[in-house]
This record gives structure tokens, C-alpha cells and sequence, in this order.
């Protein structure tokens, strides 16, 4: 484990929010492809809590008490999540192997919800949320992809060919990534809701967490709900910062959602106006 709260330590001392969530990122690196199995050999269910708590003592000086406890709920939770993803990959779990790594990826999700409610992590610290969010929605769509073959197999419905990534078949069942859209409103209440000083807000978050709602939502084939998105959006603008200062990549994405819901709705008027934003355009002159 020493190698990866290397990269927690350094995080914290140059804090990095990219180089932290690189830490609960539930896939190896292509330069150490065992790095996960290692990391979960490194200890057991037994002695988890210890060699968290262990590994967490050199910064544990920098962090209040509550802080340092919930980032250690943060990594226990990791490390169970971690031990199904590798029982998964080596073939050790025969049936549901994807619906194991959706429930114990949740547990890491929800339990870094709970320490940006209780106020323990910075805001710095935010793209930790972006890593859950995002592998949470992946394992969902696994999870049912699981769910729908062995449904398949035992003589349900017939998959339906052709379908993009973003719309869903009527016929495809969703209930994880119906739940895992439920957790990401979750983090993006938190977001939106938060009060704190620009400067210190959990509002730099928020785009990067509605991109995540509107591909959730597209895939669901629920477009509707993405409207919900928009007003809550609109009704706090004047306390949230300039597009301007987000991430470009944020504001792309955003603007192409907004445009695409538009243009299902027919209202060709204002498609125009994010879709312009998607690409710099060069001067006539």
C-alpha cells in the first residue's frame, strides 16, 4: 500500500484534486497492471481498518480528527470495492460479478458523499467525486448488461441491435443505472446547494456532475429529467461562477447536451446558440 498513500501524501501537499482522485480510480495503470491486485493483497478484512488508519499517520497532523477518520471510511471502502473488482477479473465470481462491483462501488461513492455533507473534505478535493460518479454510472450499465444476458439466457426478453451508447431500448432494463442516477443527483445537490465562499465552493463541481446526469438520463431515456437539470441551473446562476472560469471541456459538453435537448424538443431557435460554443471559429478576416 505504500506506493499509492505515496500519491495521497503528495496530493495533499501540493493539493492536487486530479493527482488524489488518481488514488479511487478502480482501474491499474497500464505501466503497473497489478497494482490493484497488490494493493488489495496488501491487507485483510481483519486488519483494514489498522492499515488505512496506519498509512493515513503522516498526514494525519495536517488533517482535523474527522477529516482523517472519514478519509480512512473513504479508503476502506475502496478497498473492499477494489477486492470484488479483482475476484471479478480473475474469474472468481461466476454469477453476478457485475452487480457485486455496483453495490461495493456505491458504498465508496456514498461515503465520500458523506464526507462533503459533514463538511470534512475540501473543495480542492472535488474530482474525487468526479471518479465516483463517473465509474459508478460504468458499473451500473455493467451491471445491468449482466443483468439483461442472464435474463436473455433464462428465456426473457431479446436484446434489440444497433442502439448508440446514449439512448437505451425500451426493452433493456436499468435498474442499477436508475439507481446510480439517483446517487448522482445526490452529488449534484451537494454542489449546487453548497453555500460556502466562491473560492472554496462545491459549485466548481457542478457541470462536470450535470454532464454525468444528462449522459445518465440519455442512456435511461429519460430527457425529461435533464429539463430538471437545466431550471435548477438556471435558478442559481447569480451564485454560481462565470461559465467562463469552469474547464472548457466542462463547458463543451454541457453547451452539446443543452443544444441536443433542443433540438429533440424542435426548438431550432435555440439550438444554435450552445452548439456555437462547441468550436472556436476562425475569423473571416
Amino acid at each position: 500500500m505504500d506506493p499509492f498513500f505515496r500519491v495521497f501524501y503528495d496530493a495533499h501537499a501540493s493539493f492536487s484534486g486530479p493527482r488524489l482522485s488518481s488514488t479511487l480510480i478502480p482501474i491499474a495503470p497500464s505501466a503497473n497492471p497489478n497494482a490493484l491486485r497488490q494493493f488489495y493483497a496488501d491487507s485483510s478484512v481483519f486488519s483494514i481498518s489498522g492499515d488505512i488508519w496506519h498509512f493515513l499517520q503522516p498526514v494525519t497532523s495536517n488533517l482535523s480528527k474527522a477529516e482523517a477518520n472519514a478519509w480512512k471510511d473513504v479508503y476502506i471502502a475502496y478497498w473492499k470495492a477494489i477486492g470484488e473488482v479483482v475476484r471479478a477479473e480473475s474469474g472468481k465470481h461466476r454469477d453476478d460479478w457485475a452487480v457485486r462491483v455496483y453495490e461495493t462501488w456505491k458504498e465508496v461513492t456514498n461515503t465520500l458523499i458523506r464526507g462533503y455533507s459533514s463538511g470534512n473534505f475540501a473543495a480542492w478535493t472535488m474530482p474525487c467525486l468526479y471518479v465516483a460518479g463517473k465509474y459508478l454510472r460504468v458499473f451500473a450499465i455493467k451491471a445491468d448488461g449482466e443483468q439483461r444476458l442472464k435474463s436473455m439466457a433464462g428465456g426473457g426478453f431479446t436484446e434489440t441491435d444497433g442502439l448508440g451508447d446514449d439512448i437505451a431500448s425500451t426493452f433493456e432494463r436499468n435498474a442499477r443505472l436508475e439507481d446510480a442516477a439517483r446517487v448522482i443527483n445526490r452529488i449534484f445537490t451537494l454542489c449546487i446547494s453548497d453555500r460556502a465562499p466562491l473560492e472554496e465552493s462545491r459549485k466548481w463541481g457542478l457541470y462536470y456532475t450535470t454532464n454525468l446526469l444528462f449522459k445518465t438520463y440519455f442512456k435511461l431515456n429519460s430527457i425529461s429529467l435533464s429539463k430538471n437539470i437545466l431550471r435548477a441551473l438556471e435558478s442559481s446562476k447569480t451564485d454560481m461562477p462565470p461559465q467562463s472560469a469552469f474547464p472548457k471541456s466542462h463547458i463543451v459538453t454541457f453547451n452539446y447536451y443543452v443544444g441536443l435537448i433542443h433540438f429533440l424538443d424542435e426548438d431550432y431557435s435555440l439550438v444554435t446558440h450552445p452548439i456555437l460554443h462547441l468550436t472556436p471559429f476562425p475569423n473571416p478576416n
